[in-house]
């Protein structure tokens, strides 16, 4: 099966509806599930990585998965500061065994070196591949192995495109998230070489939806795909010296909370794209997890600080995220310092 579409949440409305009417059904370790097996998803435009809706939109933990990835940690706590539900994936001792970080960016050279020097050596190279499954995954009984077995960069007319082969896929929790690391791995590769992003190819042996998740993406079907536009572009050359200062600022508001450093002034040493990262980092660690007995001058405190953030935004695109976060927070409504959107607004998303 092949499925193809310029946006994920288009791409998703593909998947969803033909899952919600596959007869092949299976048990597995995680539950019973329908599968659709041998598929091939296609995103011809790449930065058109999030959904715009409300069941599906999740810029927050998607982008902490990234920076976990980035980090090269296989430590389970940077993960559930993000998702909960993430610690069903440790070992005893804290490990994610499967975690992609190491496995790309771990060892001298790492993964990631070796692919960018190898593009550098021959433009037209097929030997551009992360390697993430491999033997020593299926030699003992661990929580978690690698649901993706290789991302292939292919650099074609001066685009680069990304192939990525899943042997196994959940449909519903794992396969927005993919779509968002891998592109933006996409995207951090092309500018680092100088390449405009090209497509994105999704191969899955084992796609397939959880009986858990049926009436989820049947809400997101139910809820009609809002017209979207690309995430902005990054800022072309190499983007490593501003993703080695995201990381240690993200480990900084994880760890001690955004008031541990100045975020704006942090900012200001970053490229506009990844100073809204930040901005975004620090807004989610402003709405999670506010004592429900924490008195209305926190929650107001608080708010104002989301407002200031959302206010130096360089591009507006974000906005319609955090507005979502920030109705976790009761005193927003109240304070009227989050408006509703205007019809101008939402005729942008």
């Amino acid at each position: 099966m092949y499925l193809k579409a310029t946006t994920l949440d288009d791409l998703l409305v593909k998947v969803y509806s033909q899952l919600l009417k596959s007869k092949v059904r299976l048990k597995a370790s995680k539950g019973w599930n329908v599968e659709l097996s041998g598929v091939s998803l296609e995103l011809t435009k790449p930065r058109a990585r999030l959904s715009r809706t409300q069941v599906k939109g999740h810029i927050f933990s998607c982008l902490g998965e990234l920076i976990w990835y980035l980090s090269g940690s296989n430590r389970v706590e940077p993960m559930t500061y993000y998702l909960s539900g993430y610690s069903r994936f440790a070992q005893r001792n804290g490990v994610v065994w499967g975690a992609y970080g190491p496995r790309i960016f771990g060892d001298t050279p790492s993964q990631y070196d070796v692919v960018l020097n190898t593009l550098r050596k021959k433009k037209t190279s097929r030997q551009a591949v992360f390697q993430l499954f491999d033997k020593r995954d299926i030699r003992k009984n661990y929580k978690d192995v690698p649901c993706t077995c290789t991302l292939q960069f292919l650099q074609r007319d001066g685009m680069l495109h990304l192939i990525v082969h899943m042997r196994s896929n959940d449909a519903y929790l794992g396969l927005p998230h993919d779509v968002f690391s891998f592109t933006m791995l996409q995207e951090i590769v092309a500018n680092e070489l100088g390449y405009k992003i090209g497509s994105y190819k999704h191969l899955v042996g084992s796609l397939h939806l959880y009986d858990e998740h049926r009436d989820g993406a049947a809400r997101f079907l139910a809820e009609g795909v809002q017209r979207t536009q690309p995430m902005p572009a990054m800022s072309t050359g190499s983007q490593q010296a501003d993703i080695a200062q995201v990381k240690v600022i993200e480990e900084a508001i994880r760890t001690n909370g955004p008031s541990s450093i100045p975020v704006e002034t942090t900012i200001a040493t970053l490229s506009p794209f990844w100073g809204d990262m930040v901005r975004l980092l620090a807004i989610f660690s402003l709405t999670k997890d506010i004592p429900e007995a924490a008195p209305d001058g926190v929650r107001t405190d608080r708010l104002r600080r989301v407002v200031e953030l959302q206010a130096g935004l360089s591009n507006s695109y974000y906005k319609t995220y955090i507005r979502r976060r920030s109705q976790r927070m009761e005193v927003a409504e109240q304070l009227n310092l989050i408006n509703p959107p205007s019809v101008e607004q939402e005729e942008e998303r």
